[in-house]
């Protein structure tokens, strides 16, 4: 689910740009010029949008597209080795600048990003120069019958480079569906779709277009990700509750969920050790029945809310979800030291027992605050302390 989530947007973008590219001829001339002028602004907006927020992925997808356009707009790549390295380097270059951590635009750790570019620049144009033999026939030969390629004029070293690339990326796409893999993936396919169609300035205005609107999607759907959802525990955050708050009903409930003994657990193994334990309860609370939606309260504590539900509906819910964290053991892996002769000891794993208390309240249908109704909540949450913890109490 999450895969087709991420990748929609791109599929829609896709058959958009296609479909534009079929009806570009029926444009009138003044949006023929606006739909120029779209791909600069759109160039120059998520540029700016990546330094704002530091995506160095998006930042190096933009600088690939408008490379591209700005190649092909005004002929430098008109020989035939020059189409080709363009046409091989930039899908390999979009490649490796995706799987490049994002670690900022201006600062030392973003080096080699800016020397494969560099590197990748200056052997294209050493080979453009001298056009040596050997490049010739790596970049323009063919290896296997030409006629099973005549739909397009690109060489098949070129197809497959393009297609290894569409591949691997397809694969960590659905590995690790992120918004930037994602649009990685789909300015990979605008670029090689452009470069398959040439110079024309339909295909650049086109395609450009499409692919920097994947761009701004990636960006904001980061952006909306460091707003909304908990960094450590992927839930979502208490603004993303209190928006939750502002569409219920009249009948809904409130539960807060805290985690027994969290400091003194901190202490003994340490917050590595006590991160690991919010990621547990949280993997545990996407996991609620009765159509509870889990969001992280602040440090230790969680909140769920059912919306249409009293709380008689809920205890049993929420009884399942304190029995399913208090039974399943959390295994703290310690690395033994090394001894002397620089073996590595045996490590020493060892099983704790977690458990969490659970407070809950409901509206009565009578449209009381949600906030109100929280409130309650947590006080009910302080009595389940109360009565010796690991239990749910309304």
């Amino acid at each position: 689910m999450k895969v087709i989530k991420s990748f929609l947007p791109v599929m829609i973008l896709t058959i958009a740009s296609i479909y534009g590219f079929q009806k570009y001829s029926l444009l009138p001339p003044s949006a023929v010029i606006g739909v120029t002028y779209l791909t600069h602004m759109l160039a120059l907006i998520v540029a700016g949008l990546s330094i704002r927020f530091s995506r160095s992925s998006v930042f190096f997808y933009v600088i690939l597209i408008v490379a591209t356009n700005v190649i092909l707009r005004f002929g430098w790549a008109d020989r035939a080795l020059t189409y080709g390295l363009l046409s091989t380097f930039s899908p390999l270059l979009l490649l490796l600048l995706t799987l490049l951590p994002d670690r900022g635009i201006f600062n030392l750790k973003v080096i080699p990003a800016y020397a494969m570019l560099a590197l990748a620049g200056a052997f294209s144009i050493i080979l453009a120069t001298t056009s040596p033999t050997w490049a010739m026939q790596l970049f323009l030969s063919d290896w296997a019958p030409a006629r099973y390629f005549d739909w397009t004029q690109q060489s098949q070293t070129v197809l497959f480079v393009s297609f290894s690339t569409l591949y691997v990326l397809l694969t960590l796409c659905i590995l690790n569906p992120s918004p930037h893999v994602c649009a990685g993936f789909g300015v990979l396919f605008m670029l090689i779709v452009q470069l398959h169609f040439g110079d024309q300035h339909r295909s650049l205005n086109v395609f450009s277009s499409a692919a920097l609107l994947m761009c701004l999607y990636a960006i904001m759907q980061e952006t909306w990700r460091m707003a909304y959802i908990d960094e450590l525990t992927g839930l979502p955050g208490r603004r993303a509750l209190r928006e939750k708050f502002q569409k219920l009903g009249s009948n809904f409930t409130v539960a807060m969920l805290d985690v027994d003994h969290f400091k003194r657990f901190n202490d003994c193994f340490g917050h590595d050790a006590g991160d690991a334990v919010l990621r547990m309860i949280a993997a545990k609370m996407r996991k609620i029945s009765g159509g509870g939606l889990p969001y992280r309260y602040g440090g230790e504590e969680f909140s769920i809310v059912f919306s249409g539900k009293n709380s008689q509906e809920c205890v049993r819910h929420l009884e399942t979800l304190r029995e399913a964290i208090a039974r399943n053991p959390f295994i703290i892996r310690r690395v033994g030291r090394s001894d002397r002769g620089n073996r590595a000891l045996p490590s020493n794993n060892k099983s704790v027992s977690v458990t969490v208390s659970i407070g809950f309240a409901d509206s009565g249908g009578n449209g009381i605050s949600p906030w109100e109704v929280l409130k309650k909540a947590d006080q009910a949450l302080y009595r389940a302390k109360g009565k010796g913890r690991n239990c749910v109490s309304e």
